[in-house]
């Protein structure tokens, strides 16, 4: 009987996991090292990296067009401000003039204008447009700039007397076009965040050794206008973030004790979030705002360098040789073992589903009776009795707390007369 019920359960399982998807490589035309994805919504997006090769999308990464090649160029960064307005970085480290690019398209991608940044044989990190016209490059070795018409010519933005804030930037974020946040650092000295609030003329040290570990920071995710996660480390020293809640004026440090680092984060939603860890072909796992974190595989162990989620239900992400991943998340359906159960009847999907550690479960009656929600290990051993009991018809909820229980798969088993559903679901610690 027990045997009966395991298989009854694996299969059922198996079922389940095909209606909901994660992350699944997808067709590239590239065998490049890919560095810079973005999506300005579920379909179009375009793809950056190695020999200045960037390639769009306009069908969800089902089929793709190169819409530029340029072998003396490495693109670094991309990013679009609508569907046509498109500003990449690249360096040339190959051929003469040394130092960086900027790319400029404003018909979606059709057609790219590279022009040399003349800011010297300097290196650009990153580079963040609010406009068409105002924009900010930062990169090594230690340069911070602003341009206020487009990129023909830049200045300094003005840094405070701080001894750390000549450092390297990384990234650059704004809030909106008034307050934003830079971060970077230099490896076995210190992580810096920089603060702006007059639109990027004027940066603030609002982190540096005083309160930061000695690792670079590479990856800024702003929730709102108070609250801001900041995510950094290196190879020995591990993976570690900080966040603030009051806008920046305090910030909370957290060391992973996950050996290397991030180099990119982005959210599908407000609470889960996923940030690529490079060589280590892992992902940096969170669903409750970025307040704890776990590792999950990449699919096939890949090399994942950026990513980037469009809207709650896909995600993108790329990374050498290449690769293109798709993250597509669709609501399970119902899943029945009976064929002359009543429809009314249902087991709805956990919610957050992956959880850390407290999740819901809801289900509906459409007639009294006794009724079981049991939890069960992917290999069928019960794990607790959730509700075992007399119920009227009606809607209801409990809640599942895995405090106690290892990350992984666990099944849930409702069983109501004759109507029975297993569902699944993902504790991550």
């Amino acid at each position: 009987m027990k045997k009966t019920f395991l298989f009854y359960l694996l299969a059922t399982f198996t079922i389940s996991a095909n209606a909901q998807n994660f992350w699944e490589k997808i067709d590239s035309p590239t065998s490049k090292r890919l560095t810079s994805v973005v999506f300005i919504d579920s379909l179009n997006g375009w793809v950056a990296g190695d020999s200045g090769i960037i390639i769009h999308t306009s069908n969800g990464g089902n089929n793709w067009e190169t819409q530029y090649n340029n072998d003396s160029l490495s693109i670094v960064n991309l990013s679009f401000l609508n569907d046509q307005d498109g500003i990449a970085s690249a360096t040339s480290s190959l051929y003469e003039p040394y130092g960086s690019f900027l790319l400029k398209t404003t018909d979606g991608g059709m057609s790219w204008n590279a022009e040399y940044m003349r800011i010297g044989e300097v290196f650009v990190n990153y580079v963040y447009f609010l406009d068409s016209l105002n924009g900010f490059a930062a990169g090594y070795p230690g340069f911070f700039l602003r341009t206020s018409d487009g990129g023909d010519s830049w200045r300094p933005v003005t840094r405070d007397s701080s001894v750390f804030a000549g450092y390297p930037p990384y990234k650059i974020k704004f809030y909106n076009k008034t307050y934003g946040y830079a971060c970077g650092g230099v490896r076995d000295v210190t992580g810096v965040i920089w603060r702006t609030s007059d639109g990027g003329f004027s940066w603030d040290t609002v982190i540096d050794t005083s309160s930061a570990p000695p690792e670079p920071l590479f990856a800024i995710q702003i929730f709102d206008s108070l609250n801001v996660l900041v995510m950094g480390g290196d190879p020995e020293y591990g993976a570690s973030t900080l966040r603030t809640t009051d806008a920046g004026n305090f910030w909370t440090y957290n060391a992973l004790g996950i050996l290397w680092y991030p180099v990119e984060v982005g959210f599908r939603t407000t609470a889960e979030g996923w940030a690529p860890m490079g060589p280590k072909r892992v992902f940096l796992y969170t669903s409750d705002y970025g307040e704890n974190w776990s590792l999950l595989p990449t699919p096939d162990s890949t090399y994942v360098t950026n990513i980037s989620f469009p809207d709650s239900s896909h995600g993108y992400a790329v990374g050498i040789n290449g690769t293109i991943i798709k993250y597509t998340y669709q609501k399970p359906n119902e899943i029945i073992t009976n064929t002359g159960e009543i429809e009314s009847f249902n087991l709805a999907q956990n919610f957050p589903n992956p959880f850390n550690p407290v999740t819901s479960i809801s289900y509906r009656l459409s007639s009294a009776g006794i009724v079981s929600i049991k939890v069960y290990s992917i290999l069928g051993k019960e794990v607790t009795s959730l509700v075992n009991e007399y119920k009227p018809a009606g809607s209801y909820r409990v809640e599942f707390n895995g405090s106690d229980l290892a990350s992984g798969v666990y099944l849930y088993r409702m069983q109501a007369g004759e109507y029975s559903t297993v569902r699944k679901m993902t504790l991550v610690k």
